[in-house]
């Protein structure tokens, strides 16, 4: 089993402002328009790839599609550039209560893991790396932003960088997470670590509130032991 884990809200902790600062600015810079961090928030950027996000806020600046689907590649770099400089800048993300022993428990049920986010994957893994997660999720593997525009197509390319594994399950905190999963035929975990609660994640297979419990339901659906928190802490 894959389990493909999303990062804002699901892995990471609140508003990533070095990262919405650099989408922003980034915009500015390449399209020439006033893109600020408060436009980004407007367009509700959860569950977005930053892709889709650029696009949603350009679009209010009255850029045509057209325009801005030929620069997108120069915006992804800049973007990429940007972030670097503010994060270096900023204090380290907050990590989600019980992440990182929630990913050691998957591991122990067997359960292979891999990133599926809509932030561009330099940007990704920065984020990881800064959060002191980075070892659980190696290059070459997962899903991002940069890969598709959509993220209900983020699925299938993580498959296929997997060898295209029996069994897949999303796990993140937002609805899109849920469509995102059944548009790739698989499997969703929400965790209501982010900004929507249990009612509103009750379209997935199961609802936990943290990744300790999202690897407990991995490990039934598995069929491995019931993994030991105890165990792992040790």
């Amino acid at each position: 089993m894959l389990a493909l884990i999303d990062i804002d809200g699901t892995l990471l902790l609140g508003a990533p402002a070095a990262h919405t600062a650099a989408l922003a600015t980034a915009m500015a810079d390449v399209w020439d328009v006033a893109a600020t961090p408060g436009d980004v928030t407007a367009i509700r950027p959860a569950g977005r790839t930053d892709r889709e996000i650029a696009r949603l806020v350009l679009r209010a600046h009255g850029v045509a599609d057209e325009r801005i689907s030929d620069r997108m590649a120069t915006w992804i770099a800049r973007a990429v550039e940007l972030h670097a400089d503010l994060e270096r800048e900023a204090p380290p993300p907050a990590v989600a209560p019980g992440a990182a022993e929630g990913l050691a428990l998957m591991r122990e049920a067997g359960v292979a893991l891999a990133l599926l986010t809509g932030n561009l994957e330099p940007i990704a893994r920065a984020k990881m790396a800064a959060a002191g997660l980075a070892g659980w999720f190696p290059p070459g593997g997962g899903a991002f932003g940069s890969d598709r525009e959509h993220r209900d197509e983020l699925v299938p390319v993580a498959l296929a960088r997997h060898g295209r594994p029996a069994a897949a399950v999303v796990v993140g905190d937002t609805p899109r997470d849920i469509t995102c999963a059944r548009a790739g035929a698989a499997r969703c975990v929400a965790v209501t670590t982010g900004a929507y609660d249990e009612m509103a994640l009750a379209a997935a297979d199961a609802v936990a509130p943290g990744l300790v419990g999202a690897a407990e339901v991995l490990a039934g659906w598995s069929g491995a032991p019931r993994p030991s928190a105890a165990t792992t802490r040790a």
